[in-house]
């Protein structure tokens, strides 16, 4: 898959085709384009994000329902060009509904995946919760013989 990055430069530009018309064109592109993959599974809500060229990295929660991530990235090069770069970003999440702010955690591995987890509320384990269902042996075939006729029945050809 070729980043919106990589696609505004080897790409011909289609000005006219391309771009989005209104503000919700461009809210569904960002979140199509730039939205982490979010999972939802036995073990609750789940968001990951790559943020290994990250050294300065927070995870706030906001009004209930909205989790808030920043990072910054500062490097200054030593030597004749004396450079300084500086990048940062602010990833802002809203939980599903019945999900508790409150129980947000997070987790950065060593290979700087940051991991956010919130439990499923009671409505969403009941919903997941798995079940095995019995099979029962009936003995008899599914398909009956074409010459077979079931009792009862009468059989008429025309």
């Amino acid at each position: 898959r070729v980043s919106p990055f990589q696609a505004f430069f080897h790409e011909p530009p289609v000005w006219s085709v391309a771009l989005p018309r209104n503000w919700q064109q461009i809210a569904r592109w960002q979140e199509r384009e730039f939205a982490p993959p979010a999972t939802v599974a036995k073990e609750g809500y789940q968001l990951t994000l790559d943020v290994k060229d990250y050294n300065e990295l927070k995870v706030k929660v906001l009004d209930d329902s909205v989790v808030l991530v920043e990072g910054k990235a500062e490097q200054q090069e030593e030597g004749d060009a004396g450079g300084y770069s500086s990048r940062h970003f602010m990833r802002r999440f809203v939980l599903p509904q019945g999900y508790e702010a409150d129980k947000v955690t997070s987790s950065l591995s060593s290979d700087g995946v940051l991991t956010i987890n919130v439990p499923n509320p009671p409505a969403v384990q009941e919903a997941l919760k798995e079940r095995v269902v019995p099979i029962e042996q009936t003995g008899a075939p599914a398909k009956k013989n074409a010459g077979q006729v079931e009792e009862g029945s009468t059989e008429t050809s025309k």
